[in-house]
């Protein structure tokens, strides 16, 4: 197992307190609805934490405030995977979440670093007590984080010559990343003119 001296855990950062956005075509889900599969409000979507290294958002900033479940009124975080997209409201759901759960998750306070015990603490309020944990090199491996599963309902409302497909599901734009860095250029068609110029502008091999 990874050593906590040699490991980084000021990686995660508010989106809107970045340079980064949302790519074009995929939903900006800050302010939406959060509902369990029942449709009951949970609360609404007040943040996104994602990795700087690897730009992929990680946990959803569940703010409980107006629920319809009589929860205390707070921040807390949701991993990625838990969650997914409805087919067509602009709607964030998590099935199979409980009270239990929500109530047993850390409060999370804006700005504040989010260090290894409280994703484990995050991690621990999920998984099932047979699940082995993986180790903490592949923290992130695990289908919690799986921003396929969460947008996989979803079409992005980009041109088709410009997504990744699994099958025939659109999943991403060209070149898989959900947040671009501000002034940053998505990656036009693979082989198009626009490519080559892309390619020497931002000196991809």
């Amino acid at each position: 197992m990874a050593s906590d001296e040699n490991k980084n855990y000021s990686h995660l950062k508010e989106l809107s307190e970045s340079n980064y956005e949302i790519v074009d075509g995929q939903p900006d889900i800050q302010g939406w609805d959060i509902e369990n599969s029942k449709g009951v409000k949970i609360g609404e979507v007040d943040e996104l934490l994602f990795d700087t290294e690897s730009r992929k958002v990680r946990y959803i900033v569940l703010d409980t405030e107006n629920n319809d479940l009589d929860l205390e009124d707070g921040h807390v975080l949701i991993p990625i995977g838990i969650a997914e997209l409805h087919e067509k409201d602009d709607t964030v759901l998590i099935p199979n979440i409980t009270v239990e759960q929500l109530t047993a998750l850390p409060l999370y306070e804006r700005g504040r670093e989010i260090s290894p015990e409280t994703e484990a603490e995050i991690r621990n309020v999920f998984i099932k007590p047979d699940t082995e944990i993986v180790d903490d090199s592949d923290f992130y491996e695990h289908e919690h984080f799986n921003q396929t599963k969460f947008y996989g309902k979803r079409k992005p409302a980009v041109a088709q010559d410009n997504l990744t497909t699994e099958g025939d599901k659109p999943l991403l734009t060209e070149g898989g990343d959900h947040l671009l860095s501000e002034g940053e250029q998505e990656a036009p068609a693979p082989n198009s003119v626009e490519r080559q110029k892309y390619n020497r502008d931002n000196i991809i091999p």
